[in-house]
C-alpha cells in the first residue's frame, strides 16, 4: 500500500508541475560580444558588463534588451528568444497544466546564448 501510495505521489508531482520548469534553470547566461571587437560598456536589466563578456538574465519570458551609450554602436540590441524544445514534450506528457506552468513561470523560453552589438 505504501508503495502505490508513494507512486501515486510521485505521478501526481511530475504531472502538475511543468516539465521546462523542471528541467531549465531559473536563469540564463548570454555572452556579448561586439562587431569590431572593441570593448564597450552595456547595461541588461541593471547589469553593467564590459564586452567581450557574459550577463546572467532572468529565464522570465521578457523582451531582454542590451543598452549601450558607446555613440560608435547600436543603442539597444534586442536579444532574441524562442521557445524551448523541453516545452512540446511538456505539451505531450503533462498536458495543458504542465504547459500553462511552464508560460507563466517564463521557462518555456530561451535567449540568445550570444549576442553581437553591431558598431562601426
Amino acid at each position: 500500500m505504501k508503495k502505490v501510495t508513494l507512486t501515486l505521489a510521485a505521478l501526481s508531482i511530475a504531472t502538475l508541475s511543468g516539465c521546462a520548469s523542471i528541467m531549465t534553470h531559473e536563469e540564463q547566461t548570454i555572452d556579448i560580444t561586439t562587431s569590431n571587437h572593441k570593448a564597450v560598456e552595456v547595461t541588461v536589466e541593471g547589469n553593467k558588463v564590459t564586452t567581450p563578456g557574459t550577463v546572467v538574465v532572468l529565464r522570465d519570458g521578457k523582451s531582454k534588451v542590451i543598452n549601450t551609450t558607446d555613440s560608435s554602436c547600436e543603442q539597444q540590441t534586442e536579444v532574441k528568444k524562442s521557445v524551448t524544445p523541453v516545452f512540446f514534450g511538456n505539451i505531450i506528457i503533462g498536458g495543458l497544466l504542465g504547459s500553462t506552468t511552464d508560460s507563466v513561470t517564463g521557462k518555456m523560453w530561451d535567449y540568445d546564448d550570444s549576442v553581437e552589438i553591431k558598431c562601426n
